[in-house]
């Protein structure tokens, strides 16, 4: 598979201040002052009580910053990455993009995933038996929504959701809808991806692991009939850049050990298959103290060259190398996690690393 052209990679970044709403609507506005051309914000509903390792700040509403962001910046694309079809009907989600993307004058677009345990197991009125499943009527029906005319209104009639005569009349301004990018690991997600989504947007990979899971979104994409280079191929990379490449990868190492951990089939890909044999997924934590016993267990025992290869680290040059393995994988749209102290690690994109792929 050919890789990316590194002078038309599009950079993003995840911006995320946990109980300061404030601090993340400035986040991405010095984001986009930097570079970035993608500003994504994660969706979390509910946060572990009690753990003092994970997710202990509270989180706000994502659809709601992501609203503030809007008006505070001008020119990068904004979405969630990503929100899921389990606790949002999907008639609120077509609802709520289509309102950011008329805010924004077609700025807007849909990360979509099928669900995090920990983000509604408080909930008990909800099932999740078959989240694919219910994850690809969501998208039917977010697509549909926005296709429809007042004199040729949707109808739906599936497992999870039901339409009869659906009609929004809020149209999007993108022509002919702002881009959805499907979040998941799994063939089947890749294979969705491939066949209906403009991208794939999964979280945390090795740039070898990427290429060889990428094949299955274009494969699929070519088996209905699309043009596999339409396909956005975005992932989400945690990323920490200093002077000391040294002190960077140590700030990255430690930071993100539990991170790879959470990414079991991953861990066996690179060939930790018994480490990846005693920690949970991350779709089914909901950190018990079990779940958190096994991760940290876990992830003691995962090598510090195991976490440089899905993270970007260092000093520039080095960011650099990383990025330009990203690319040759087939990467285009790379959102960055940053990890650290966010605006050092920002101002060496900004004057440094964005520049020296832009100038190419």
């Amino acid at each position: 598979m050919n890789g990316t052209d590194p002078s038309d990679l599009q950079f993003g970044c995840q911006v995320v201040t946990y109980g300061d709403v404030t601090g993340t609507v400035e986040q991405a506005q010095r984001a986009e002052e930097a570079g970035f051309d993608v500003l994504t914000l994660p969706d979390h509903l509910f946060h572990p009580t009690g753990s003092d390792e994970f997710l202990v700040d509270p989180p706000w509403e994502a659809f709601t910053v992501l609203g503030a962001i809007a008006q505070h910046t001008d020119r990068a694309t904004i979405m969630p990455g990503v929100t899921d079809s389990v606790r949002r009907h999907p008639t609120e989600l077509a609802h709520s993009t289509v309102t950011l993307d008329r805010m924004t004058d077609g700025r807007a677009a849909l990360g979509i995933g099928a669900g995090e345990a920990f983000n509604f197991t408080p909930m008990t009125d909800i099932e999740w038996d078959d989240p694919f499943s219910q994850f690809v009527e969501a998208v039917k029906v977010i697509d549909g929504l926005w296709n429809s005319q007042a004199d040729d209104p949707f109808s739906f009639d599936g497992d999870f959701y039901g339409l009869e005569d659906a009609h929004m009349g809020l149209k999007p301004v993108q022509d002919p809808r702002p881009p959805i990018w499907v979040g998941g690991y799994g063939p089947s997600m890749r294979g969705f991806a491939g066949a209906v989504a403009d991208g794939w947007f999964p979280w945390i990979h090795s740039p070898d692991q990427y290429a060889a899971d990428l094949e299955r979104v274009l494969s699929a994409a070519e088996d209905r009939g699309r043009d596999p280079e339409e396909i956005d191929r975005a992932v989400m990379v945690p990323t920490t850049v200093t002077d000391d490449a040294d002190e960077a990868r140590e700030i990255a190492v430690e930071r993100n050990r539990t991170t790879l951990a959470l990414r079991p089939p991953l861990l066996a890909e690179m060939g930790y298959e018994e480490i990846a044999e005693e920690t949970p997924i991350m779709r089914d934590m909901a950190f018990t103290d079990e779940q958190e016993e096994q991760l940290l267990s876990a992830a003691e025992r995962i090598p510090a060259e195991a976490v440089d290869e899905v993270t970007i680290s260092g000093d520039p040059e080095r960011a650099i190398e990383r990025i330009e393995a990203f690319a040759d994988a087939g990467v285009d749209n790379l959102v960055l996690i940053p990890v650290g102290d966010f605006d050092e690690t920002l101002r060496h994109y900004e004057d440094e690393i964005v520049p020296y792929f832009r100038d190419r």
